[in-house]
């Protein structure tokens, strides 16, 4: 079962409109969010991560510095 969280973490891949959403509701959580959120990077594309990457700043929980420095070798040019 996918937790509410994790819809919206699925959900920062959609359209524009629904992955800004996502993110406000995400960061309004907060971080109680946060080790969703790093579970769901990986499987995020470029779009995605980059709202993710937003989302760790407004939060500003340090539990995501691993998940970062891992999208490094992730080859994806927009959030190398």
């Amino acid at each position: 079962m996918t937790s509410h969280i994790e819809t919206l973490v699925q959900q920062l891949d959609g359209k524009a409109d629904e992955s800004y959403d996502a993110r406000a509701k995400l960061i309004w959580i907060g971080t109680d969010a946060i080790p969703a959120v790093i579970n769901g990077l990986p499987s995020l594309d470029g779009f995605g991560q980059l709202t993710a990457i937003e989302v760790f700043e407004e939060v500003g929980d340090p539990r995501w510095g691993p998940a970062l420095v891992g999208l490094l070798d992730s080859g994806n040019l927009t959030v190398c």
